[in-house]
């Protein structure tokens, strides 16, 4: 008869060896042990520190917000800013498992691009290491301002198949990709002269990193496009696609026609191949290009100055641009009447600034020598200014329409460095397809086609568009996004911060929660999060950071931390004791076949407990044989406790030991 002590913990000075892990360690024996004849063995007592698994179903999400504090808002159809879906994929995890996989899903999903990549997720623990739930880190890049990259950007044709006045009217599959970009010099130049923008071959977008919201800059000179008209402005990202199949030579124009798709498709241009531009007040069209801006400054085809923004038509479920009526501003010596024309532009400035507030862009006008003026602007008494940024607008990139000549960028700044914030990729061929971006809109567009094989959304990303509702369609809808005549009250803005942040909330819906409710930035697809009790807020559906209940460390203005109020919802999966190298035989249902187990660890330990540190002892001890007709000499001991599934067990810490008795079979 005879007492084994196995321990997982050698020596408690030293740090853990690989072998010595609580789930999986090996004793090895100085003086070598012998079992007798026929003998057996048993489990009599085990001290295990168990803390637990946090199990993930493939219905399980919760959501988060980075936009103006909806309470703000007088209702839910105010908001620009919506929820994103984080979910992380189904299966059991341990503690730190589970801390990676909530930080992988928050930094993954889609995401506003001055806080995309910015989450850290840990344990939160007392001073005795005993887990307290999770501490979640939320991160602002800060301020854009100095960080001029745009001699490293890259270009891309706006139309990069098929520029529409020839797809459309002539059956003619072109890109506009007339243009040449020269990076030493800034200069975007035409290469096909032209003399109406919705016929414009030289139409492209530049890209590597989005526009600075937070005070960054986009400066261009426009001396040497002026003999014709053109555009420049801030659009998000535009791109065409097309299926595969259809992409083939053999295919004629017809059949390519119906396997084209336009990445912003939800716009009267798209709908009614219409390249007009609503005036201020909706009485009056100005003739316009194919391509959408979210923000523009045009020289049109009647030589007039028009600044324009996209607003979105209630009627018409979709987007189209409007001007606004910027002589109405205090630029230059006083407020004006009538539009500028180009000779009255051109005599006093010659070029452009876009720039980034917080939740605004701003343009100002160039002078000619040193200087700029501010044009458009919540800052003027007339409030005459672009509309806020939201969740579809907020990865802005220059967009260029230049008939002829060239213009010249001097300046784009933004707090992402190059290629950090990734811009949509389509690959033409049968191998090729379509790669989102990092934003939520060249995601969410094309949720209806995200199945096909062609378009790879990651894996980890969720859409929270659906068949009834699209996200596209609700944050470009928003009452503050209608045209200026149906506008019933000024823009909301929240601008920057003392720390050149923007000034947004961080909203975070964890659970079910009761309409109406003034934290509600949900779609109907994300109606029903369920997380709470595994964030460790089991008494909360919300979380937001600039609330002081004692869960918020940071003054919210560029890093703010949640911590939970409470340990996470964990659960305890089987577990059983496993000796690989003894010569016993059991069998385990879970795998159909002979094992190694010779013991099942009770859920609870003798003092009720399932978590933390547990000690059981079998009041009456199972007893396997090891079947061994001769003595047999053990000189190692390997000591596994795993699960049904007989794999190690990720839910232990600290040090495990096992007390085992062998005898002599009765």
């Amino acid at each position: 008869m005879s007492l084994i002590v196995a321990t997982s913990r050698i020596d408690e000075n030293t740090l853990p060896q690989p072998s010595e892990r609580p789930g999986n360690f090996k004793n090895f024996f100085r003086s070598p042990i012998e079992i007798e004849t026929n003998s057996e063995i048993a489990v009599q007592s085990v001290k295990i520190q168990r803390t637990g698994n946090i199990t993930i179903e493939e219905d399980d999400f919760f959501c988060h917000y980075f936009g103006t504090d909806p309470r703000n808002y007088t209702s839910w159809s105010d908001l620009t800013s919506l929820s994103r879906t984080i979910k992380i994929p189904r299966g059991t995890y341990s503690l730190v498992g589970y801390e990676k996989a909530v930080q992988d899903a928050l930094n993954v999903q889609y995401d506003d691009p001055r806080t995309f990549g910015g989450y850290g997720v840990d344990i939160n623990t007392d001073g005795k290491g005993v887990e307290l739930g999770l501490d979640i880190q939320c991160v602002d890049k800060g301020t854009a301002a100095g960080k001029d990259l745009h001699a490293s950007m890259e270009a891309v044709g706006t139309f990069n198949i098929a520029h529409p006045s020839a797809y459309w009217e002539d059956n003619v599959i072109e890109p506009s990709t007339a243009f040449t970009w020269n990076i030493a010099t800034g200069e975007f130049t035409s290469t096909y002269s032209s003399t109406r923008l919705n016929e414009s071959k030289s139409v492209g977008m530049l890209y590597g990193y989005p526009f600075g919201l937070n005070g960054g800059a986009w400066t261009t000179e426009l001396l040497n496009c002026s003999e014709e008209p053109f555009c420049v402005g801030l659009s998000r990202p535009q791109i065409q696609i097309e299926s595969p199949t259809n992409a083939a030579e053999a295919q004629t124009i017809t059949e390519r026609h119906d396997g084209i798709h336009i990445l912003d498709h939800t716009t009267r241009v798209a709908h009614e191949h219409s390249t007009y531009i609503d005036t201020y007040d909706g009485k009056g069209l100005i003739e316009g290009p194919y391509e959408m801006y979210d923000y523009v400054f045009i020289l049109d085809q009647n030589d007039e100055i028009t600044i324009a923004q996209r607003v979105y038509s209630e009627t018409g479920d979709y987007s189209y641009m409007q001007e606004i009526e910027y002589w109405k501003n205090a630029y230059g010596s006083s407020p004006g009447t009538v539009k500028l024309t180009k000779a009255l532009f051109y005599a006093t400035w010659d070029g452009v600034e876009f720039r980034g507030v917080g939740d605004e862009v701003e343009l100002w006008f160039k002078q000619k020598g040193v200087g700029f003026e501010k044009v458009v602007s919540s800052t003027f008494a007339a409030e005459i200014s672009f509309s806020p940024i939201g969740t579809t607008s907020y990865a802005l990139y220059p967009q260029l329409n230049i008939c002829k000549g060239n213009c010249k960028i001097t300046k784009m700044e933004s707090s992402n460095t190059l290629n950090q914030y990734k811009y949509p990729v389509f690959t033409a061929g049968l191998n090729g397809g379509y790669a989102p971006g990092d934003d939520a809109f060249s995601n969410e567009s094309f949720f209806a086609l995200n199945a096909e094989p062609w378009i790879r959304i990651p894996p980890l990303r969720t859409l929270c568009s659906n068949s009834l509702q699209s996200l596209v369609l609700q944050a470009d809808g928003s009452k503050q996004k209608l045209p200026a005549e149906e506008i019933e009250q000024q823009y909301f803005f929240e601008l920057l911060n003392s720390a050149n942040g923007v000034d947004y909330v961080h909203l975070f819906t964890m659970n079910k929660f009761t309409q109406p409710n003034r934290d509600d930035t949900l779609m109907k697809s994300q109606e029903f999060p369920n997380m709470s009790a595994r964030l460790g807020f089991k008494d909360r559906a919300f979380i937001i950071s600039n609330n002081t209940d004692g869960y918020v460390v940071g003054n919210d203005s560029l890093t703010v931390i949640f911590t939970s109020t409470g340990d996470l919802d964990k659960t305890s999966t089987s577990s059983f004791v496993r000796i690989p190298n003894l010569t016993h035989k059991t069998f385990n249902g879970a795998q159909s076949g002979l094992s190694k187990i010779i013991y099942q660890l009770p859920q609870f330990s003798n003092d009720g407990r399932q978590f933390g540190p547990l000690y059981f002892e079998a009041s009456e001890k199972t007893y396997v044989k090891l079947h061994n007709t001769s003595p047999m000499i053990l000189n190692m001991l390997q000591v596994q406790i795993v699960d049904a599934q007989e794999r190690e067990l990720n839910s232990l810490t600290g040090d495990t030991q096992i007390v085992f008795h062998i005898r002599k079979c009765p």
